[in-house]
């Protein structure tokens, strides 16, 4: 490695991707490091991902249970492997969008491959597809499962359950964006080809400071939330595990009947405040903690959120009587309905014995998701508010084909040209949502069964109707089907776009046949 002062350098040379400039300008370094996105993103994710198993058994070794070994080898190895990767490449000087869309997808399945290792190589799973099936519900914050008994596993590989929640809700990538040194100008596409919503938005000039402050306040909301289960009477183990996974919407628990498993009133409307405001914009949050809570308080899309849970509860909670005519408490619905509106997925009641009336309206709210900005998944309200404004301005344009009317959302105007993407995006939500029903009922499951596990699966919830009601697990479903639902759960979190745009990467790069026998002939 050969360091020169700036003032010996030939100009030309800082147009060499491979040239780095470090400090303050006063030196050049020329690395030998290749230029490339997808690898410099996948080594420092992997070596998140590394630290993260071998905090989960470093959780083992406190417990003193059987994967001590395992998990901080894993851990080790996975974090060296990873920097390594990270230290011999650098990021282009110039990123294309495609690049952008490219690294995100494989980034995510790469980090649901490696979440997966942990449970191979401990023995958890004695199949690789349980094993990733539970990665990637894991890092989708889906939440849907396959272990059958989980109570009988050990602490550090639950903790690495939920510490993959912890992860993928913020987003891997914004994590590795707030660290990385530098990621010119892709940074901020890279943080909005994650995001889990239409939107992204910088709260300072720098990406990198912006990834920074949204991890602050997750980080924070962790620790309130883990403060605050604590005190209501869980061990501290329990209430850092369910506060990963409640802030981030994820809904893993160290307990087969979840939340349930506390039969706690205080432990349940903590996780309800904790589920809503997890549901609600982060980056509004960061705005109101700044002593500016006017834009939370006058957001449409938070008063809609708002509107939506408190009308959802109410509708269960007058129709969600079994068939003597009794009811559920208030509270079970209210828990019930933001878990499912929120994409978190908690249980505290066997909805599976609410009417039909209930049960069709859980049915329909298991895909649409809460804000934009949020850790849920779904579809977000912020798009149907778009999709519904532009299917009036439709309807009114039958009255008066001259009509000029802009799609608002809230107090925003949408162009025609994002007005487009959102009903394009509406389009392709319903066409996966419809074709995985049907191919998961092609496995066998009764029609209900495989409607919720498609709606679950692609709304990153994790419980549904059916075979997969309150105790259900993802074990109802063969295996085909469940590999159904991993390409959904991926496609939900990524929001299609990112990895519809990256396959075609991949398809317009791979030689056509016609090429390949003509490369072969000379």
């Amino acid at each position: 490695m050969n360091f020169r002062r700036s003032r010996d350098i030939d100009p030309r040379a800082l147009l060499d991707p491979r040239t780095t400039v470090v400090g303050r300008g006063e030196r050049l370094v020329r690395a030998n490091r290749r230029p490339t996105l997808v690898g410099h993103i996948v080594g420092l994710t992997i070596m998140v991902v590394g630290l993260g198993v071998f905090a989960s058994g470093t959780v083992d070794l406190i417990d003193r249970g059987a994967n001590t070994v395992v998990l901080l080898a894993t851990g080790l190895v996975m974090a060296v492997v990873g920097g390594a990767i990270w230290r011999s490449t650098i990021t282009p000087t110039r990123i294309r969008v495609l690049d952008v869309f490219t690294a995100v997808t494989v980034t995510w399945i790469v980090i649901a491959v490696a979440g997966a290792v942990p449970y191979i190589l401990t023995g958890h799973f004695a199949h690789w597809d349980d094993a990733l099936f539970e990665s990637i519900s894991g890092f989708t914050t889906t939440g849907s499962t396959v272990t059958p008994d989980i109570e009988a596993t050990s602490h550090g590989l639950l903790f690495w359950r939920s510490t993959t929640q912890w992860m993928g809700g913020m987003g891997v990538i914004v994590l590795v964006v707030a660290v990385l040194p530098t990621v010119g100008s892709g940074g901020m596409s890279l943080m909005q080809a994650e995001a889990p919503g239409p939107t992204g938005e910088r709260l300072t000039p720098r990406v990198r400071e912006t990834a920074r402050r949204l991890w602050g306040v997750y980080i924070g909301f962790t620790i309130v939330l883990a403060a605050a289960y604590a005190a209501a009477g869980m061990s501290v183990y329990d209430a850092v595990s369910h506060s990963f996974t409640t802030v981030s919407t994820g809904g893993f628990s160290p307990y087969q009947s979840s939340l349930g498993y506390y039969a706690s009133p205080e432990i349940e409307w903590i996780a309800i405040v904790g589920m809503f405001l997890a549901g609600g914009s982060f980056t509004l949050y960061y705005r109101a903690l700044r002593k500016d809570p006017k834009p939370l308080f006058v957001s449409t899309e938070f008063r809609i959120y708002a509107m939506v849970v408190v009308g959802a509860t109410l509708w269960c909670y007058v129709t969600a009587g079994n068939g003597e005519g009794t009811s559920t408490g208030f509270r079970d619905a209210l828990f019930t309905m933001t878990s499912t509106i929120t994409t978190t997925g908690y249980v505290t009641t066997e909805y599976g014995l609410w009417s039909q009336a209930a049960q069709a309206l859980i049915l329909i709210m298991l895909p649409i998701g809460a804000m934009a900005g949020s850790t849920a998944g779904g579809v977000k309200i912020l798009r149907v508010m778009a999709v519904s404004s532009f299917a009036h301005r439709e309807a009114l344009k039958h009255l008066h084909p001259r009509l000029v009317r802009p799609v608002r959302v809230g107090r925003g105007i949408l162009s025609d040209d994002v007005a487009g993407k959102v009903v394009g995006f509406l389009l392709l939500a319903l066409v996966i949502f419809g074709g995985g029903s049907f191919f998961i009922a092609a496995t066998g499951p009764d029609m209900i069964t495989s409607f919720s596990a498609s709606a679950t699966s692609f709304g990153n919830v994790g419980p549904g109707l059916g075979a997969l009601d309150h105790g259900g697990d993802f074990l109802a479903i063969p295996r085909p089907g469940r590999a159904i639902a991993m390409m959904q759960m991926l496609l939900g979190r990524l929001e299609i776009y990112p990895v519809i745009l990256a396959l075609s990467v991949i398809t317009l790069r791979l030689p056509r046949p016609g090429q390949l026998r003509r490369t072969s002939h000379h």
